[in-house]
């Protein structure tokens, strides 16, 4: 996830717009309300099945952020084995992985990416991603070898099932700054060549940060004036989107309270609010798809967001299955409407 210090000013002012709205019902109804209940309480123990898919999240970020490291244009051989692992790990899972060019100054990085094709004829199309490269000085664990670690467990969660609408899995690179709304940004690519040719893309999921949690009191910031209305406690995952993505936003969080057992909350909102931008769903908003992220916040809740120490040690592996599990059966239900 990257962080563009002209956000802070925007995520200020818009806040300071909505913020009158939010104490009108209408306002609540349409930026904070959300189908469902969020999951509360002691989750059930993994069983055999949800360890191993655990144990497999932690291999993937292992390879991504300890064996390989720092990722990104200054170190295109690591960002080169990333993509290579991501590859590799995507036929593992039983699929075959295509990739995108992206041109990035005088080098040439790839997106990676799988699809399950649906059954019905000129199918729509849900895309989930999840950038693999990291910032200058960080090793990445949570942003995002988290992200990517499950989404290469959806492919394998979701390899044998039917669906109506195809399912289109990919490994962006160059989300960090500063490729973030350039051309050498793979999201943006991507979805610039989707509306090329005419990509019927019904919603866009982008995987940001999903492996820090903690129920310790005051764990979690907000931007400001939306810790009036959200958990102080770092043990959730959130939905976000904007106003014009709010259907999906809350299909998406709909479909996993059905069966996940990690607590979640939703978010939609105008684009003033700076901070509902910053990752991989904008370059789909800017494409005119509806889009979102799920996000355990970044630096609103992880410490190390950043920084060297965003090691593999710092993650949750046990909610990261709970997520990646419920993810699973909503991406499912959503694919086979």
């Amino acid at each position: 996830m990257k962080r563009n210090p002209i956000l802070r000013m925007s995520t200020l002012l818009g806040l300071l717009l909505l913020f009158p709205l939010l104490l009108l019902g209408g306002g609540y109804w349409m930026i904070l309300h959300m189908p469902g209940s969020s999951y509360r309480g002691v989750p059930s123990a993994l069983d055999e099945g949800s360890r191993a898919l655990r144990d497999r999240l932690h291999d993937h970020v292992l390879q991504l952020a300890g064996e390989i490291g720092e990722r990104h244009y200054w170190r295109p051989d690591e960002l080169h084995a990333a993509a290579d692992y991501i590859e590799h790990a995507f036929r593992e899972a039983g699929h075959e992985p295509l990739r995108q060019a992206v041109p990035t100054g005088n080098r040439e990085f790839h997106n990676v990416e799988v699809r399950l094709p649906g059954e019905r004829q000129g199918a729509e199309v849900l895309v989930v991603g999840a950038h693999y490269d990291t910032v200058r000085g960080s090793p990445g664990a949570d942003d995002n070898a988290s992200g990517v670690a499950v989404l290469l467990e959806l492919a394998r969660l979701l390899q044998d099932v039917t669906l109506d609408r195809s399912l289109h899995l990919v490994a962006f690179v160059n989300e960090e700054m500063p490729f973030f709304g350039t051309d050498a940004m793979g999201s943006l690519r991507y979805a610039r060549q989707a509306r090329q040719e005419g990509m019927d893309i019904t919603g866009m999921i982008s995987l940001e940060m999903l492996g820090y949690y903690t129920d310790a009191p005051g764990s979690q910031y907000h931007p400001p004036l939306l810790g009036h209305f959200y958990p102080d406690r770092g043990d959730f995952v959130a939905f976000i989107g904007n106003l014009s993505s709010r259907s999906l936003v809350r299909q998406v969080i709909g479909a996993f309270r059905e069966s996940a057992q990690v607590p979640s909350e939703g978010l939609a909102a105008p684009e003033l609010i700076g901070d509902i931008r910053r990752s991989d769903h904008w370059a789909f908003w800017e494409m005119g798809y509806p889009a979102m992220m799920i996000t355990d916040t970044a630096n609103f809740r992880n410490p190390h967001y950043h920084g060297p120490e965003d090691t593999p040690d710092r993650l949750d592996y046990d909610t990261m299955a709970r997520v990646t599990e419920g993810l699973a059966s909503a991406l499912e239900a959503m694919a086979r409407r």
